[in-house]
């Protein structure tokens, strides 16, 4: 009896694990963040396995024999520890969504795999108090290897039935974007700035197209390539220094270390005299420890913002025909 008594409670230990958890996942991010490796293998891979894998290390076995809760709990170390760093500022939503995915996942992984173990080992278990070193030593590891940039094209189209030259004009210029010609897209749902305003100063190689998003965003597109009525290529300048730096996350900035856009394309190919396909092309860089991840997220949110972008095109030009198209035959 008095053995039992002195026998933590399985919910003690489960609340010991949360924490410890926690803390350790903060502890790792402020090491990986001064030594300037948060896009790496040991921060997105391998530290939400060791955090999956510490509720296990301070659980008897006897506590182990029930292990659904073990394979939840690492999502509440997560899900705190992703909601106490946004709101104290020290990641970005965008940066969180990217991520969260791997850490959901391998945090239970690393919960089974770690019980599996403590269960088969004799003892209690402490020699796996070891494996919390684990995501430092990979950073150590990977810091040896030399990053290199890897670039990527996203090319997005969309039908648009209007006729050509109604499509053209509203490639060249989409000024003064509304709210409500914007659909709601996952880019929006993590804080992705919308669009305002893009403005083309002349027509022909040379000519610039002055850029606005929200929340001060500006850069500009250097057209390098035009045929007439047909789509132009441009070049993508961006100064970094002239986004606020709340706006978006350091390891998602345009023209920063990790991320960049560098140019792009609109292309319309005609289907009849009212039906169009406008293509957008966009070619970025990323340089990390991980791009293979890296260019997944890329590719999925550039292709997102493509069609953003493509759909006020679309409801423009159908819409200053006088008419709405809707498949082949028109809607008065």
């Amino acid at each position: 009896m008095i053995e039992s008594f002195m026998k933590p409670s399985r919910l003690k230990t489960l609340l010991i694990g949360l924490v410890a958890g926690v803390a350790y996942a903060f502890l790792a991010m402020f090491i990986v963040t001064i030594s300037h490796h948060n896009v790496s293998i040991g921060y997105i891979f391998i530290l939400p396995i060791i955090l999956g894998a510490i509720p296990v290390l301070f659980s008897t076995k006897e506590q182990l024999q029930s292990y659904t809760t073990y394979l939840l709990l690492p999502w509440g170390i997560v899900m705190t520890f992703f909601f106490l760093s946004y709101i104290r500022g020290f990641e970005g939503m965008i940066c969180l969504v990217m991520i969260v995915a791997p850490f959901l996942l391998l945090g239970t992984l690393g919960a089974f795999i770690f019980r599996l173990i403590k269960l088969k080992q004799e003892g209690k278990g402490r020699k796996l108090y070891v494996s919390l070193l684990l995501p430092f030593m990979v950073l150590i590891v990977e810091s040896n290897f030399q990053v290199e940039d890897q670039y990527h094209t996203v090319t997005t189209s969309i039908e648009v039935n209007a006729e050509k030259l109604k499509v053209w004009e509203n490639i060249k210029n989409v000024k003064n974007i509304k709210t409500t010609e914007i659909n709601t897209h996952f880019i929006h749902l993590i804080g992705i700035p919308k669009p305002l305003n893009g403005e083309l100063d002349k027509n022909g190689i040379g000519g610039v197209r002055s850029i606005t998003w929200e929340k001060g965003i500006r850069f500009k597109e250097i057209i390098k390539t035009w045929s007439e009525g047909n789509g132009f290529g441009y070049d993508i300048k961006v100064d970094p220094q002239s986004i606020p730096p709340t706006t978006l996350d350091e390891h998602v900035m345009i023209g920063g270390k990790y991320f960049d856009v560098i140019e792009g394309s609109y292309k319309i190919d005609s289907v009849s005299r009212t039906k169009n396909i406008v293509t957008l092309t966009c070619k970025y860089r990323i340089t990390t420890n991980l791009n293979f991840y890296s260019k997944l997220c890329a590719d999925y949110v550039l292709n997102d913002f493509n069609e953003m972008i493509l759909e006020v095109i679309k409801k423009r030009s159908e819409t200053e025909l006088g008419f709405k198209f809707d498949d082949k035959k028109p809607a008065l």
